[in-house]
């Protein structure tokens, strides 16, 4: 431990380790074996692998991160500090994944500093940070296959657990890259981690009960605070003062991205300045770090896009935490405007409070309006399982490719069978990990675009004797200064192998011949089919359509259970903090006692709230649905049309959240609303009219402002955050 003591001081400028980070640098380092680490936000994660990556004498780390702008600050502070760091993703020109590639391979000392990567000389790559996408990726793969990996990282490692609130299928994929990429250690570290998430994670990646190290979830200088206020006017009746009186900067979390724009304008008009809008629906160029920098007390009104991140967009959640460097004397507020969906999102988002010692208000609003929204994010995934069906139809009945491949335009299957995106992507996912049946292969293209590099880089080519190399020669188009070849075409005509010639094409980017500028890519989808094949009987494609559909629907009801969960800690008579303790398995870190600031400690009650009563199916509403929409093969369309839970379909149909009638029933029971729409679907053998094309009544200002008013913004776009 004593190179990683000299590196923790000469490199970051810590004098100490905090936490259990020198155990958990000591169990990489010394005894070669895998680690989780659960630490709170801001605990000083990003050293327990680090320090170990400029530890190794030999190999690379490589870190897996959902969140692109994390990398690019990750990589930013390291090249200051001197270490070879970069990050390859969709944003580096073709100049500078090229570039760190070659890096990457071979070590070269080069020096180039550019908005999205900033490398320095001597060395070779010591860390390397991509997006968990990226190993399903063929060249990266191909690349990493030469390359030892020594400590591999997993950043926001409980999305590798179904029982995590934040599972994504694309990490499930992570522990076999590591077996067959023989990785040498593994590091897993998250923020939020029940019990159950942990033993997940550990059996995932062969982690021993002493390679786990945690920090307790209870921060005793946070006072976490409960109200209740029905209406969004009661709730700034309340949050107005209380951002008045701040002594730092403060985020307000909020739902939906009208909420964003309608709240703060409402505490513009209430007198307060500096307050900012950040959610995913806003143009790239006001979610860049400027726009959260103006000042160190403003307030950010924002949705868990802020601070939690989402893949496709650039946020720079980072940056804001600048906020909470020690030099400040002022500390950060964070409020929940509306009730957050799972204690794991509470848990993560309040621990962005107070990271500088002092005390910080952390206050959550009840609203019983606001919880039928919030049901809706958990009812909105699953699908019918008659569309689960035929969708699974036309994956096991496709005649496989030349290569032994499917693929498949997943928009279009997301719009025939009515199945949103994200849950199309998890039930591939099962197919693969659960079943056997396939396996996800890279998305491929057609032409790539050769330039060599310089006359050394020309002369490769040509020197190259492989018969991979002498067809691409016989084939490619001579423009000059670079050539052109379609790989597909040539695969075509020749029988050569278009893998085979694609992988030369990387060998020779990767031996620093040439750049390479692929594009027409085919098969965005794409699936190798395994040994073990997908059943073609009606029967056996029904069986596996029944597990799907039933684990879909557990999904959907441990959803439900979580918002549950979140209004029992706080009405529970019972410490708030000790109650999230416990859920997270440490509640012993709480005294008996309680922690003094939370609302049950200073009042000696929990909270009175009572959720909106469930009113019964109203007829007349049914009715008013049934007339329009005529879709009569689904009854969950329907109740998703009327509880107001967009959908593929519905928005083909023009039945979404721009209809007057979406989510006008959102009070009802949702299951109750299934059943009564399926009744109605029975009478017709489940078929479907052909309606007239009506357009429908756009909603007048008054309209909208009053049910967002009373109604909780019921027919305000309901997208994910």
């Amino acid at each position: 431990m004593e190179r990683a003591q000299q590196v923790l001081k000469d490199t970051f400028n810590f004098p100490s380790f905090r936490l259990s980070q020198e155990q958990v640098v000591s169990r990489l380092v010394e005894q070669n074996e895998n680690a989780l680490v659960v630490y709170p936000t801001g605990g000083g994660k990003s050293l327990c692998y680090q320090v170990p990556a400029l530890c190794f004498d030999s190999g690379i780390t490589l870190v897996i991160s959902p969140l692109i702008s994390l990398m690019k600050d990750q990589v930013d502070v390291l090249v200051q500090r001197k270490v070879k760091a970069a990050s390859l993703d969709s944003t580096l020109t073709m100049d500078m994944a090229t570039f760190v590639k070659s890096e990457v391979l071979s070590g070269a000392s080069h020096y180039i500093h550019t908005k999205a990567c900033l490398l320095s000389s001597a060395g070779s790559m010591k860390i390397l940070y991509v997006a968990p996408e990226r190993l399903n990726n063929e060249s990266f793969v191909q690349m990493m296959s030469q390359v030892k990996i020594a400590l591999l990282a997993v950043d926001e490692a409980h999305c590798i657990s179904q029982w995590g609130a934040s599972f994504r299928p694309e990490y499930l994929k992570i522990a076999r890259f590591c077996e067959e990429q023989d990785v040498e250690r593994v590091l897993c570290l998250t923020a939020t981690a029940t019990p159950a998430v942990v033993d997940d994670i550990c059996k995932s990646f062969f982690i021993q009960k002493e390679g786990v190290f945690r920090t307790p979830v209870f921060r005793p200088n946070l006072s976490l605070r409960v109200e209740v206020a029905e209406t969004l006017p009661k709730k700034l009746d309340i949050l107005v003062p209380l951002l008045k009186s701040r002594t730092g900067p403060s985020i307000v979390y909020v739902t939906l991205q009208k909420h964003a724009e309608d709240v703060a304008n409402e505490l513009l008009a209430r007198g307060l300045s500096d307050v900012l809008v950040y959610h995913a629906g806003l143009p790239a160029p006001q979610r860049q770090e400027e726009t959260f920098m103006k000042s160190a007390d403003c307030i950010v009104v924002a949705t868990i896009a802020f601070g939690m991140g989402i893949d496709r967009h650039n946020i720079r959640q980072v940056n804001f935490f600048r906020f909470l460097h020690p030099y400040f004397t002022s500390t950060l507020q964070v409020v929940h405007l509306f009730m957050p969906k799972t204690l794991e999102n509470y848990s993560q988002e309040v621990g962005r409070a107070g990271r500088d010692g002092l005390r910080s208000e952390c206050v959550m609003f009840l609203a019983a309006q606001d919880i039928p929204v919030l049901e809706g994010f958990s009812r909105g995934d699953t699908c019918t399982k008659r569309d689960l069906q035929l969708w699974l139809q036309e994956v096991a009945l496709k005649t496989p490719a030349s290569d032994k491949t499917l693929d498949f335009n997943l928009y279009e299957q997301s719009k025939s069978y009515d199945i949103r995106s994200n849950v199309l992507n998890l039930c591939y996912a099962q197919l693969e990990l659960d079943y056997g049946f396939i396996r996800a292969v890279t998305p491929f293209y057609s032409v790539y675009e050769m330039t060599p590099r310089d006359a050394a880089g020309r002369a490769g080519l040509y020197n190259d004797k492989s018969r991979e190399a002498a067809t691409i020669r016989s084939h490619w188009r001579d423009k000059g200064t670079k050539f052109e070849i379609n790989v597909v075409d040539v695969a075509a005509r020749t029988g050569a192998d278009r893998n085979d010639l694609a992988k030369k094409i990387n060998r020779w980017e990767f031996d620093g011949f040439i750049q390479t500028r692929p594009s027409q890519v085919r098969a965005a989808s794409r699936y190798a089919v395994l040994e073990k094949a997908l059943p073609k009987t009606a029967d056996g494609i029904e069986k596996i359509a029944d597990e799907l559909y039933a684990r879909m629907q557990q999904r959907e009801e441990e959803g439900v259970a979580k918002l549950k969960q979140v209004l029992e800690l706080v009405t529970d008579d019972e410490c708030i903090p000790r109650n999230l303790s416990k859920y997270f398995g440490s509640e012993d870190t709480v005294h008996e006692d309680g922690c003094g600031l939370c609302t049950f400690c200073t009042t000696g009650q929990g909270v009175a709230f009572s959720p909106q009563p469930v009113v019964n199916v109203d007829k007349r509403q049914l009715a008013a649905i049934l007339s329009a929409c005529h879709e009569r093969d689904d009854a969950r369309l329907l109740a998703r049309m009327a509880f107001g839970i967009t959908s593929p379909r519905l928005t083909a149909l023009k039945c979404s959240s721009s209809h007057p009638l979406f989510g006008s029933m959102v009070n009802a029971d949702f299951n109750a609303l299934v059943t009564a729409f399926e009744a109605e679907c029975a009478k017709v053998g489940h078929r479907s009219a052909t309606p007239p094309p009506v357009a429908p009544k756009k909603r007048t200002y008054s309209q909208t402002k009053s049910q967002t008013t009373t109604r909780g913004g019921r027919g305000a776009k309901r997208g994910r955050y």
